[in-house]
């Protein structure tokens, strides 16, 4: 998985498709970073690892990185 620190939010976004394909990722609309982060917390594999949504984040970053390390501890 990719580290979202050295990234823009759509290559990180990208990279997810390619670690998840089972999940359906969403895109990024526009550089609306909640609204994917919300769209891609009910994904499966991180909705069962509980990556959390964006309502505790000011900015896409912290939120990223939040789920990058719930993602990599639980795979």
């Amino acid at each position: 998985m990719m580290n979202p620190d050295q990234s823009t939010l759509e290559d990180w976004a990208s990279s997810l498709v390619i670690d998840f394909p089972t999940d359906d990722i969403p895109s990024v609309w526009s550089g609306d970073w909640r609204s994917f982060g919300n769209a891609l917390a009910q994904c499966d594999s991180f909705l069962k690892a509980g990556a959390p949504g964006t309502f505790s984040f000011n900015e896409w970053k912290p939120w990223a990185m939040a789920v990058f390390q719930t993602m990599v501890n639980f795979t």
